[in-house]
């Protein structure tokens, strides 16, 4: 009997680039962190990797949640004889059973003790706005500098903005160094000092 060959459905996908998918398959990523790329052997696994660091390659075996009806069937087992109940170090001498295996401590463990280090190390914040928001900011500062109400009433508040909200953007604007000394440096005015501008529709007029 001659099998007969089924062509149906086979087509060849000409849009897919199978060079590229083949190294996405076959990639195992690229390891941002400078200590753990240097420390990372490429001829071991990805377990073997982590277990030799004192990492844990999945958080959830690692750290399990505890169930309670795990841990309610092992009681059971073991008090209907299933399983032997664990013993300390006497009872399992006086009965002549081999000690429980040691845990080794891992080869390259001080890749944990670095990486704890730097968790505990505050790092400084690098809060910075959007390159299109320090853009509008510029605008509306060139234009009006303080005063608020004129920026709320401007027809380039697309973001229909109050003025609480202008002053609020503004201010974090300026708190940014990196970013306000730019402006200011443009303006020729003195870096690292709030421009001498009268703020207009804010708290600071009641204050006074």
């Amino acid at each position: 009997m001659k099998i007969r060959k089924n062509h149906r459905g086979k087509h060849y996908r000409y849009n897919v680039n199978r060079k590229t998918l083949n190294k996405t398959r076959s990639s195992t990523g690229k390891i941002k962190d400078p200590k753990l790329k240097k420390m990372w052997m490429e001829n071991q696994r990805v377990g073997t990797n982590f277990a030799e660091m004192g990492l844990a390659k999945d958080a959830n075996k690692a750290i399990a949640i505890p169930s309670y009806k795990k841990d309610r069937l092992y009681a059971a087992k073991v008090v209907n004889g299933f399983i032997e109940e664990e013993l300390d170090e006497d009872e399992r001498r006086v009965l002549g059973l081999k000690k429980p295996p040691v845990e080794e401590a891992p080869k390259r463990g001080h890749v944990v003790q670095e990486l704890e280090q730097l968790a505990s190390e505050r790092a400084d914040p690098e809060f910075r706005l959007p390159k299109g928001v320090v853009k509008e900011l510029t605008y509306f500062l060139n234009k009006h500098k303080f005063n608020y109400k004129a920026m709320v009433t401007d027809r380039k508040n697309f973001g229909q903005w109050t003025w609480r909200q202008f002053r609020l953007k503004i201010r974090r604007f300026m708190a940014i160094p990196e970013q306000f000394n730019v402006y200011l440096e443009q303006k020729k005015l003195p870096v690292g000092v709030k421009p001498d501008w009268e703020e207009y529709e804010s708290d600071s007029e009641w204050t006074l």
